[in-house]
């Protein structure tokens, strides 16, 4: 008898996320496109057992990621395209286990924690908070700086589609290696921008804005984003920040930049949004998908996604209102608010 009910034993099923990721990890679907389509060649190149890669292999044909003929020569699908280091989605650094997507993935087994305390799961794991972690460990920070900028895919759309009329001076908060800030100074030459992060996060965006040839436009303001902010600029930019954090911090963090721009001045959000209840926008794969984000959040560092009025809510305590908002192709809503 059919039934509409999901197969709770797949959604259940924790082989195939992590067979995936060590598949990611071994860099299989790059060893395959490259030519190495037999079990002792990949074997030998991917550093792997090669009875336990067979049946890894025999996993994964029979779930249709890779394939297998006649003779023995594994070959690909449009699924294993997603695992190779060139995909546009960017998907293989953040499967890879040796990177920080693997270390972040890790932290779901202390889930529990999260639901029984509200608190993140990833201290509970690890014994310190994510951002403590990375602060104390230089490749860890390299390695997520790398995922970070896996978002560049929705960059050339905001910059296409936000009105930046009047912007002479951005200020891009929690920036991290400045690659939002450098796609929007190159697209609009005689803007300026201040880009506020961590200093352990300061050499790699100075390289950044060197290569692109922006460095007398920029100025690198390396500090914590609850402390005072850089004042005086037109425009400052809360790209994925938010949602990062509880709403006691993020609330923190929009008085900041409420104390930091000028009355003519604009406060622009960057994020995906929770539909309201009643809210006929988004698709059911939108949704799946916000859904796993706040809960990857809630494991990472307690964050969570929020509606707009949620956001709403929060820029009201810091004496903000909304001026706009526009939603782009890529999914992300564009929230400008102003003092008053």
């Amino acid at each position: 008898m059919a039934s509409d009910n999901p197969d709770v034993f797949a959604l259940a099923d924790a082989v195939t996320p992590w067979v995936i990721r060590v598949a990611a990890t071994l860099r299989l679907a790059d060893l395959i496109a490259d030519g190495n389509t037999r079990l002792d060649t990949l074997a030998r190149k991917s550093g792997a057992d090669p009875d336990v890669l067979q049946r890894l292999m025999r996993y994964l044909t029979c779930r249709g990621v890779f394939t297998q003929d006649a003779d023995d020569e594994y070959g690909m699908t449009d699924a294993a395209k997603l695992l190779r280091e060139d995909h546009p989605a960017g998907r293989r650094i953040w499967w890879d286990i040796n990177e920080m997507g693997g270390r972040i993935e890790a932290s779901f087994t202390k889930l529990l924690h999260s639901a029984q305390t509200g608190e993140a799961a990833y201290p509970a794991m690890y014994g310190t908070t994510f951002y403590q972690d990375l602060a104390d460990n230089p490749e860890r920070a390299a390695s997520f700086n790398a995922l970070m900028a896996t978002h560049a895919s929705y960059f050339g759309l905001l910059v296409d589609q936000y009105d930046w009329a009047g912007t002479g001076h951005v200020v891009d908060v929690g920036g991290g290696t400045g690659a939002l800030l450098t796609a929007i100074l190159a697209a609009h030459p005689g803007m300026r921008g201040t880009l506020v992060d961590l200093p352990d996060v300061m050499t790699q965006a100075r390289g950044r804005f060197a290569e692109a040839g922006l460095t007398d436009r920029v100025t690198l303001a390396g500090g914590s984003i609850f402390d005072p902010l850089p004042e005086g600029g037109d425009l400052y930019v809360l790209s994925n920040v938010l949602h990062d954090w509880n709403d006691k911090a993020a609330a923190q963090i929009l008085y900041r930049c409420a104390q930091a721009v000028p009355p003519s001045g604009r406060v622009l959000i960057v994020q995906q949004l929770v539909p309201e209840p009643d809210a006929s926008t988004g698709s059911a794969d939108e949704l799946k998908w916000i859904t796993q984000m706040d809960l990857r959040l809630l494991a990472l560092m307690g964050g969570k996604e929020r509606t707009l009025r949620e956001y709403l809510d929060l820029a009201s305590g810091a004496g903000l209102g909304m001026r706009g908002l526009i939603r782009i192709e890529s999914g992300q809503s564009l929230l400008t608010l102003e003092r008053g």
